[in-house]
């Protein structure tokens, strides 16, 4: 980047997580504008090279401080260049750094960490923000709808619905700390499945035409059971089984499948309070309240 007058130029530390996915980078473009987000907003900046550009986006959503040049022209117009790789921010999530309006239902992102954020078990809360901190979750999850023409048919539908059925999960009595801890792992990641199974405009891919869209969501997410199986081995057992939701019948009806069918209920329960697609009144009743008589 070059300029023949540079009015102000200053160097600041910026705290965030760059955003984008590897199939955006291309080692020809340099000039290619790419996003910080640093959990109060944006900031839209460029690399020195795409060699950086491609390692930052070749890894999960990670808190950097970045080294960035900014130029203010006469004009009030403003360049920002990233001028070193990043110092990772240890203890800090990726989820901390995303901007209020990730999802355009508004609440919803701070809803979901307020969520995670009560999940006992370490390994199980890890589990859950790695999820969410993959790069091509990342691109989807927050923006696209659960379906095109049933529940929560708009933009952010998804987030929303899953939020809901881990706060009724969260919400549950006679849950030991166990089966709250997987029952609200479970409902925010029980259609993650559907960020692979469908295209941005909702048609399904060959993936999920195939498998469907909780047995490719538990496929994709087998590096990070793995991880958490390694930490904490009955949760990640658990949690195959919630995600693939087919339980094992057991005779004496053991948990998992007394869990499995809690977030069954609560996934049932938020789709038929949702309000559906806009262009498609909803097909579920629920009971009206009772109406005393005067």
């Amino acid at each position: 980047m070059s300029h023949d007058h540079d009015p102000c130029l200053e160097e600041l530390k910026v705290d965030g997580v760059l955003l984008g996915t590897l199939d955006q980078w291309d080692a020809e473009d340099v000039c290619r504008r790419w996003t910080i987000a640093t959990g109060a907003g944006c900031m839209d900046i460029t690399f020195t090279t795409t060699d950086l550009s491609h390692a930052l986006v070749s890894e999960p959503l990670r808190p950097f401080r970045f080294s960035v040049l900014r130029w203010i022209d006469a004009d009030g117009s403003c360049d920002s260049q990233v001028s070193g790789g990043g110092t990772w921010i240890p203890g800090a999530h990726a989820l901390d750094f995303l901007p209020p309006d990730a999802c355009p239902v508004t609440g919803v992102l701070s809803r979901a960490k307020e969520l995670i954020a009560g999940i006992v078990a370490a390994p199980l809360r890890n589990f859950v923000r790695a999820v969410l901190a993959d790069r091509y979750v990342h691109h989807h999850f927050w923006t696209m709808p659960a379906s095109m023409r049933h529940h929560h048919a708009r933009p952010g539908g998804l987030a929303l619905h899953s939020v809901e059925v881990a706060e009724d999960m969260a919400a549950q009595g006679a849950l030991t700390t166990t089966e709250h801890d997987l029952g609200v792992a479970a409902g925010l990641l029980h259609d993650i499945g559907k960020v692979w199974s469908y295209t941005r405009d909702m048609f399904p891919s060959a993936e999920g035409l195939a498998m469907g869209h909780e047995l490719t969501g538990l496929c994709r997410l087998e590096p990070h059971l793995r991880e958490l199986e390694h930490h904490w081995s009955d949760g990640a057992f658990a949690m195959r089984v919630l995600l693939s939701g087919c339980g094992r019948v057991r005779a004496e009806g053991s948990m998992p499948l007394a869990l499995l069918a809690r977030v069954r209920a609560c996934d049932q329960r938020s789709c038929e309070r949702s309000a559906g697609s806009p262009n498609r009144p909803s097909r579920s009743w629920t009971p009206g309240p009772y109406d005393p008589p005067f």
